[in-house]
């Protein structure tokens, strides 16, 4: 069959080398364009709010600074908003202001969601972001979307874009895979993640602000799953301008060692860019001294390491399974499976600069493997540098690239972003289903191949192996060609293609059948307007069918006509206009098919010419641009000529390709005229523009000397030239003439009229001419004379024919007076000196003819007719020797004659059928030598009135004035009217206004203003008439608005629900917005919702809710707002203090009085009832207690929203004192019972009255068994009386025993064991209770106690081992008790409470 085979490789333009490969954009991913895209993807559930307010207070801090870079890192702005389940919408703009106005019109609402759809946010951002761009995810909760993850990392790839994530919570497990997407995002973007509070997100905002900007560079990347220090070798090289050292972690440390040894820190120029306690360190430092660097860091958990520098020195790889000599033959990602080849693309490295050798390095930062670079032929000046044959590991790995620069210091530099295989699928294989061929024609059945791999390509009938098998590389076309298609071709056809990765298939179905009709070669025809054309389509064969023709899809109707289909298929077109011109189908068809050809007809039409502008002034150095705009059939071609050079394009003269003609640097000479010629086959057309040259004005007298009788006025003029025209002024010496009296200038003529010249006014003038361009002078002489005076005057005389006649006039005058003879048509005559003065007149024999000027016959001025009617206008001659010729204007320029308008015989002028442009005036003239005659008629072709179309429906907003258009046109100019209404107007209706143009003015329409208009047009030829409808459009009104616009002030308590009434009416009905402090607020949301009404209802009030709510509303018409100022109210709330406190005498006291509410509460206090002073804070202060200050106080806390109390008891001590010296030595008898007196008293009041001490209240400071022998039980009984009585006691009880009394205090040891022993203090300040019950017998030490201001701190219940210092300190407003303690509890116990 001679079948064949052919293959063609799609994309990769069959070349061995490029067929690895699918081609990367070079303009989408060149690394040396610095622009990319600041993108924030922005989780707006309800907690974020905080984290909104701070990303829209640092995002303008962000912009500012890297708009003031020198060099601007970011083109565009990407804000992607999301939300469970929506994402977006997402807004892009290059306007730095608009990005921050989408900011802050994001609106938090709804709350818990968790976790969120933030991965097809990031997704979105990195589809619709630039390469190499800076992208920061802000959430609190973790990935609901992980699913995307792998369409991310490949965009991630693709973009080489770095993806950071601030996070202020993560749904508390980070074990879930919707967090370990945003790990495994982060390592391979080389981003990191931050653990932040809500507080914190404005820290990580500031490190943004100096993290974006251009020629950004990796140095190093590592992530580490657990606690670990780490020491990393790093190179700086010269072109490193900044390192920035960033460590996300629990407890970051970083130590950076210099060349020489030395820890850099903050005096050497490290700066700490961010700082976040147990969760990430930043560090910054500009200019490093190029050498070898020490790094070490330390984390106490999972961390992530990035070192970054900026530099222009930097790399990208690109991967083909081949070696490739163009990086963009290469592609993102290593194929699996593959041989792996490295295209480096280095920029800012020139020789002798060199890549010595690539790293692959794992996200851990472990090497993986090394690769030697070879020097490039060029040595690499081109900056692309090749890396040998590899196998690329199965992990994700970064590329690290080593060598060394042009002054030998080393370098390193990593990739942007870790690279992962791709892998392969099976090849994908198409076919159409059906293939149709026609018999004995060649017949074509293509195989589209798509693969990533190298394909055995098969194709198959039946089973049945056509030919051997084709490899292909990668993805391609191919195809089986039968020469000449029969029956036994048909049936099924099979493309099978095989590669590492599986098997792909398709099949066709092969249907031959008879060819329709076939059509010869068209041939287009071209037709002059007016002529008739014929356009041909002629069929191959014998075979039947029938012939259509179609002009843009219409079948043309075959019947007779100015277009009709002839017997023998081709169209004839009769006529031919101008709109007949394109293409028109034949279509031949019969039962196995169609066919079509395309036939034009051109139809030339002569160009038309538009040249602006028509004229131009230009300046010297200036470029002048001239348009031409050309029409015509087919396409005229255009050139331009100066003056009658054409024009060729040079440096500085251009014509583009639409035509327009561009002078650079335009001189004096390029004035001109400059004419655009359009030519095509149907003629040529041209209009030109004049160009004129700005330059310093000329000025000149148009005469000097100028003379002047004395008495008279003088006349001095000076012409003056010059772009833009100059003015002229004029002066005598230094005298400005413009400012006497006697002298009148126009300074635009150059005229100086002087009144009354006197000789004093004789002597030089000079004109001054001044523009833009400067300034030019002339001067002319006045002379005062005497005006010429006839001695001698010319009389009339009568000759006979072919006499000589003189004709005498004698003159005098100072200077003499020249004499000249005019005749009376104003013709000079010569004259022939007769006497002294040869002033006289002399005429030769036969030169007097007899002649008379022409006269004509008087006719009526004006003459009116109708349009359409004829007319003639009479020029009937009367007298005139020699016979004078008639001649027509009208308007102006002469009659053009025509079969219309012509002569008739008697000199009359005839006018058929009469049209509006035949209105005018038209003169006759009758002219012969003597002179010359006219009349003149004015001709008035009425026309009928004619309303212009325009607007049927106006709609006015109430109070907006408006005018409804009625224009209309006829001779004579019609007179307009306007009505209201189909009938008459109502008595009591306002008149209407209209001006003299037919515009109706309604200057304050109102509802009652809405309805038909008439306008009626009329004039003696007839009348017409339009209607128009008005609608007028209210206002909007808010019930209660205030015309002053003062904001309503609303109250409302906490937790209660609000309503804003704003109900609204107008026509048509008007919108309803609200705004909270000018941002807009969505119709629904969690706490607002509009209601139908048009009321914004709030729920759940909340004290933040204290704002300005506005309620705008809006139509057509106007718009209007009603502000409500909502006032959330709390009422009071004190904070519960001490009931009762006890002061000594001359002490100070403050009373507390802690208060919350909204508004801010007033504090009032009272004494048993009595108000007190006011303060300026809200507690109490007594300076020194007396007795007086006993009582009870009452804290009052007032605000709009209610009142709340509380009493305190203020109780006065007073110290205590012995009434007198007990005895110094009491002796008695062994085994006998001792009373030994205290006469200790102190002034104490209950309920007001004196009370007693005992050792059960208030009072007991014994010092107790004294000295080594008082061990033991001795019995001690305190009485009322403070007498201690011992029982028992024997000869080695005697000694000193001494008693301390001390106020107010209570510190008993109840049920005290023997082992009690020690010195027991305690100290104890302004009412306090600080007993120790229940001790067990090991309770020994030091105890000591210090109270402060109404506190309670108790021990109960103690084990026997609370031994040792216990110390309490408190202070104002707490209580501290540690109840029921275990038996351990010894050692030192410290409790420290602050205030509230």
């Amino acid at each position: 069959m001679g079948n064949r085979i052919q293959f063609l490789a799609l994309v990769l333009v069959l070349s061995a080398q490029a067929s690895y490969c699918i081609p990367r954009a070079e303009g989408h991913s060149s690394p040396d364009d610095s622009a990319s895209t600041l993108a924030f993807v922005f989780d707006v559930t309800g907690s974020m709010y905080d984290d909104l307010k701070q990303v829209i207070d640092g995002a303008s801090r962000i912009l500012e600074k890297t708009l003031n870079r020198r060099t601007r890192p970011i083109r565009n702005f990407v804000l992607v908003p999301f939300h469970d389940p929506d994402i977006g919408p997402v807004s892009i703009t290059t306007d730095p202001k608009k990005f921050q106005r989408d900011l802050q019109d994001l609106f938090v609402q709804g709350g818990g969601d968790c976790p969120e759809m933030s991965v097809g946010a990031i997704k979105r951002a990195l589809e619709v972001s630039l390469p190499g761009s800076f992208i920061y995810v802000f959430t609190d909760a973790r990935a609901k979307d992980y699913r995307l993850k792998r369409d991310v990392l490949q965009l991630v790839q693709l973009r080489q874009s770095q993806v950071v994530f601030v996070l202020t919570g993560d749904c508390g497990d980070r074990t879930q895979p919707g967090y370990r997407a945003y790990e495994e995002i982060a390592a391979t973007s080389s981003g990191q993640i931050f653990h932040l509070d809500k507080q914190q997100v404005n820290e990580v905002l500031k490190w943004v602000e100096e993290t974006v900007q251009a020629m950004k560079v990796h140095l190093l990347s590592s992530d580490h799953e657990h606690a670990q220090e780490h020491t990393w070798d790093l190179p700086l090289d010269p072109s490193l301008k900044e390192v920035t050292v960033s460590l996300s972690g629990p407890a970051p440390t970083i130590q950076l060692t210099d060349p020489l040894g030395q820890i850099v820190g903050e005096h050497q120029g490290l700066t700490e860019l961010l700082n976040i306690p147990n969760s990430a360190r930043v560090v910054n430092l500009k200019n490093p001294r190029p050498g070898a660097w020490t790094l070490k860091v330390g984390c106490a958990g999972r961390h992530t390491l990035r070192v970054t520098g900026v530099s222009n020195l930097d790399f990208r790889a690109g991967f083909s399974s081949v070696p490739v000599a163009h990086f963009n033959q290469t592609r993102e990602r290593p194929i699996k499976g593959l041989p792996t080849h490295v295209l480096l693309k280095c920029t800012g490295l020139s020789p002798p600069g060199l890549i010595s050798r690539m790293e692959l390095v794992s996200t851990g930062g472990r090497p993986l493997r090394t690769l030697p670079v070879a020097l490039p032929p060029d040595g690499g000046s081109r900056g692309l540098w090749g890396v040998p044959e590899f196998r690329s590991p199965s992990q994700s790995f970064f590329m690290k690239a080593c060598g060394h620069d042009a002054n030998g210091f080393p370098f390193q530099r990593l990739s942007s972003v870790s690279y992962t295989h791709i892998i392969p699928v099976p090849p994908a294989v198409s076919m159409p289903p059906v293939v149709r061929g026609f018999y004995l024609q060649p017949v074509e059945l293509v195989c589209v191949v798509e693969s990533d791999v190298p394909v055995r390509l098969t194709f198959a009938r039946d089973g049945h192996t056509l030919r051997q098998d084709t490899h292909l590389q990668s993805s391609g076309k191919a195809w089986w060609e039968i020469p000449s298609a029969s029956g036994r071709d048909e049936g099924f056809y099979e493309c099978v293609a095989h590669s590492s990765a599986g098997t792909g298939r398709a099949v066709t179905q092969l249907i031959v059948r008879e060819p329709p009709p076939v059509l010869r070669a068209a041939v287009n025809v071209s037709v002059p307007v007016g002529g008739a054309a014929v356009l041909r389509c002629e069929v191959e064969g014998s075979m039947r069918y029938n012939l259509t023709w179609l002009r843009s899809g219409r079948v043309l109707a075959q019947r007779p006509g100015r277009i009709r289909q002839r017997p023998d298929g081709s169209l004839e077109i009769g006529a031919v206009a101008t709109q007949d011109a394109g293409p028109y189908q034949c279509v031949a068809t019969n039962t196995h098919g169609d066919s079509r050809n395309t036939v034009w007809l051109l139809v030339p039409e002569a160009p038309r010419v538009v040249v602006q502008p028509p004229s131009q002034s230009f300046t010297l150095g200036s470029e002048v641009t001239l348009s031409c705009s050309a029409s015509g059939a087919p396409p005229p071609k255009i050139s331009w000529t100066h003056g009658h050079t054409p024009i060729t394009s040079s440096y500085r003269m251009g014509v583009s390709e639409h035509g327009t003609l561009t002078i650079r640097h335009a001189a004096a000479e390029d004035s001109g005229n400059y004419t655009c010629i359009a030519t095509n086959d149907a003629g040529t057309a041209s209009q030109s523009s004049y160009l004129t040259f700005a330059e310093k004005p000329r000025v000149s007298a148009v005469r000097s000397p100028v003379q002047v009788e004395s008495g008279g006025d003088a006349t001095l003029q000076c012409s003056a030239s010059g772009n833009p025209p100059p003015l002229i002024h004029w002066y005598k010496g230094d005298l400005d003439l413009g400012e006497v009296v006697f002298a009148e200038q126009d300074v635009e003529r150059g005229v100086l009229r002087i009144r009354g010249v006197q000789e004093l006014d004789a002597g030089q003038y000079t004109c001054v001419a001044s523009n833009d361009a400067g300034t030019t002078s002339a001067h002319l002489t006045l002379e005062v004379g005497v005006a010429p005076q006839f001695s001698e005057s010319p009389l009339d005389v009568s000759v006979d024919v072919g006499d000589n006649v003189t004709l005498l006039c004698g003159a005098r005058g100072v200077p003499v007076p020249m004499v000249t003879w005019r005749r009376a048509d104003g013709r000079v005559l010569p004259t022939k000196p007769s006497g002294s003065l040869g002033n006289d007149l002399q005429l030769a024999s036969r030169a007097l003819h007899i002649q008379k000027p022409p006269l004509l016959a008087q006719v009526a001025p004006v003459i009116t007719t109708v349009i359409g009617q004829s007319l003639t206008i009479p020029c009937m001659l009367l007298d005139g020797v020699p016979l004078p010729e008639r001649v027509w204007t009208h308007n102006g320029k002469e009659v053009d004659v025509s079969s219309r308008v012509f002569l008739r015989s008697d000199g009359s002028l005839h006018v058929e059928k009469a049209t509006a442009e035949d209105s005018g005036i038209y003169v006759c003239t009758a002219i012969n030598v003597a002179g010359s005659a006219n009349i003149s008629v004015s001709l008035e072709v009425h026309v009928p009135p004619e309303i212009n179309p325009g607007p049927l429906h106006y709609i006015a907003n109430e109070g907006a004035a408006i005018s409804l258009s009625c224009i209309a046109t006829g001779v004579p100019t019609p007179t307009l009217r306007w009505a209201k209404g189909r009938g008459p107007m109502p008595p009591q209706a306002s008149p209407l206004h209209w001006d003299h143009e037919g515009q109706l003015h309604l200057p304050n329409p109102r509802v009652e203003d809405a309805g038909v208009y008439v306008c009626t047009a009329s004039s003696p030829a007839g009348y017409a008439s339009r209607e128009v409808q008005l609608t007028v459009n209210t206002k909007p009104k808010i019930a209660g608005a205030d015309e002053r616009q003062k904001p309503v002030k609303m109250a409302a308590e906490v937790g209660s629900e609000v309503i804003l009434p704003c109900e609204v009416e107008g026509s048509p009905p008007p919108q309803v917005t609200w705004s909270r402090n000018g941002h807009p607020i969505p119709p629904v949301t969690a706490w607002f919702s509009v209601l139908p009404s048009g009321s914004l209802k709030i729920s759940d009030v909340r004290v933040i809710d204290s704002k300005h709510y506005t309620c705008s509303a809006a139509n057509p018409a106007g718009n209007v707002s009603l502000t409500y100022s909502l006032q959330v109210q709390a009422k009071p709330r004190i904070q519960v203090g001490p009931s009762v406190l006890k002061a000594v005498i001359g002490q100070a006291v403050v009373l507390p009085c802690v208060v919350q509410g909204e508004p801010r509460p007033e504090v009032t206090w009272y004494h048993e009832g009595r108000a007190l002073p006011h303060e300026r804070t809200h507690t109490h202060t007594i300076a020194a207690v007396t007795h007086a200050h006993r009582g009870t106080y009452r804290c009052v806390a007032k605000n709009s929203a209610g009142e709340e109390s509380i009493h305190t008891t203020l109780e006065v001590l007073e110290a205590p004192h012995f009434e007198e010296n007990g005895e110094v030595i009491i002796e008695r008898v062994a085994h006998s019972p001792v009373t030994i007196p205290c006469p200790a008293r102190a002034q104490r009041k209950k309920n007001n009255q004196p009370q007693g001490l005992s050792t059960q209240e208030t009072w007991a400071a014994p010092r107790r068994r004294h000295g080594p022998h008082i061990a033991g039980d001795m019995g001690l009984t305190m009485q009322e009386t403070w007498a201690a009585h011992c029982r028992r006691h024997g000869p080695h009880h005697a000694g000193d025993m001494g008693l301390t009394a001390q106020q107010t205090w209570a510190s008993p040891c109840r049920r005290h064991g023997p082992y009690h022993a020690g010195d027991m203090a305690i100290t104890t300040q302004d009412t306090w209770d600080s007993p120790l019950r229940r001790h067990g017998p090991h309770h020994v030490g030091d105890m000591g106690l210090t109270m402060q201001e109404t506190w309670d701190s108790q021990r109960k219940k103690h084990g026997p081992h609370c031994a040792a210092d216990m110390g309490l300190t408190a202070q104002e407003n707490r209580a501290s008790a540690r109840r029921r303690d275990r038996p351990l509890h010894a050692g030192h116990t410290g409790f420290s409470t602050q205030e509230t």
